[in-house]
């Protein structure tokens, strides 16, 4: 056998989103065998630290200061000297804390969205100004020095190549994995006594961080329009800072019998599985692991156009891709799926299919190609 390679992925936390999800499930994936690998994180907190195998070694900073986390990871590099390190998010730090140990790793960051959409989000205080030109010179000086940049999709890899400068020789495209038996098992669970489902009705599920990228103002909007017509009902799950405002909205169109937010759940394919549709309504998306999940349940999906979502879904056939981004497109597109039953079960039949290509074994076989010809 050959000589195991040491891997460090390193991350701010273990909170709950999709960036944190997919560097669980890749390292948790990657051949034990093939692999000694480890994870360094910033703060040891996050709901995914339960799902990290045990046999990973896990370090993280001992303070919140951000200068003695750049010395911590300095120092596990130094000592731990693992020959490849992945950076989710955090990745000036990472990288200049990788550099300054000498120990000649190679440097991988993971990019789940297109930088050009984070930077309109809302909730960046780099976005505007000069400190969105100190930020674009600071990716561009950060992307070339890195090793190879593994993009989520084809969308997100364009975007650094035609706004950021990095050569297209040094990206891969590398979707996320999802473990499809995974969650169709856990889809079969029954619900939590006390679910609080709205009342009778089509069934829309929709899942994420309450912030602004998620644009759930949309999809609340688009709800009250679709029930002048329809008597749908709409479960988001997830937690997140804009939780009073999407209160505030959904009170004040008066569809509290509507919505309901049922805050983070550690299995949502439970709730998924009994939706007629999925909706997602994000401003922009780098790849959108919920919406593979929802089509290996045979659950079609509607979802707004972006980088991401348009290497998943095949418009028409295994879900609906909305243009532009209002609430009159939303609602038009959940009606078609809603009101139409013959084409939602043939375009969930489809989804089923589609979400195959994301199985994780493939994903993961790709990912070790990758990383071991880095590595090597």
């Amino acid at each position: 056998m050959s000589e195991r390679r040491r891997i460090c992925f390193v991350l701010p936390s273990l909170n709950g989103g999709g960036a944190e999800r997919a560097a669980v499930q890749v390292l948790n994936r990657l051949d034990a065998a093939r692999w000694q690998r480890s994870m360094f994180l910033f703060e040891r907190t996050g709901p995914y630290l339960a799902d990290l195998d045990p046999s990973i070694e896990l370090q993280s900073a001992p303070s919140p200061s951000r200068g003695q986390r750049w010395q911590a990871l300095r120092r596990f590099i130094h000592d731990s000297k693992p020959h490849v390190v992945v950076a989710f998010l955090s990745y000036a730090t990472a990288l200049t804390a990788v550099r300054a140990a000498h120990t000649g790793a190679r440097v991988v960051f993971n990019q789940q969205t297109p930088v050009t959409a984070f930077l309109a989000d809302a909730d960046f205080k780099w976005r505007a100004g000069w400190r969105r030109l100190a930020f674009t010179a600071t990716t561009r000086l950060t992307y070339a020095a890195a090793d190879l940049v593994i993009a989520t999709s084809r969308g997100v890899a364009d975007d650094l190549a035609a706004n950021f400068g990095v050569s297209p020789d040094a990206i891969q495209i590398v979707p996320n994995p999802v473990d499809l038996d995974v969650v169709r098992v856990h889809a079969q669970a029954p619900l939590p006594d006390g679910a609080g489902f709205p009342g009778p009705g089509p069934l829309i599920v929709a899942a994420g961080r309450l912030a602004h990228a998620k644009n759930y103002p949309l999809l609340i909007e688009a709800m009250r329009i679709l029930r002048e017509t329809c008597p749908a009902r709409l479960c988001i799950l997830g937690q997140g800072e804009l939780e009073p405002e999407l209160r505030q909205q959904i009170a004040r169109n008066h569809l509290d019998d509507a919505i309901v937010l049922m805050g983070f759940q550690h299995n949502p394919w439970q709730f998924m599985a009994r939706a007629q549709v999925f909706a997602l309504s994000s401003h922009y998306e780098g790849f959108g692991n919920v919406l593979i999940e929802a089509m290996a349940l045979g659950v079609p999906v509607v979802a707004t156009a972006s980088a991401g979502t348009r290497d998943i879904v095949n418009h028409g056939v295994d879900g609906v891709l909305v243009e532009p981004h209002t609430a009159q497109a939303m609602a038009a597109a959940l009606r078609q799926l809603v009101d139409h039953e013959s084409v939602r079960v043939a375009m969930g039949r489809q989804a089923m299919r589609s979400a195959e290509r994301f199985a994780a074994p493939a994903v993961i076989a790709r990912y070790d190609s990758v990383l071991r010809g880095l590595a090597a």
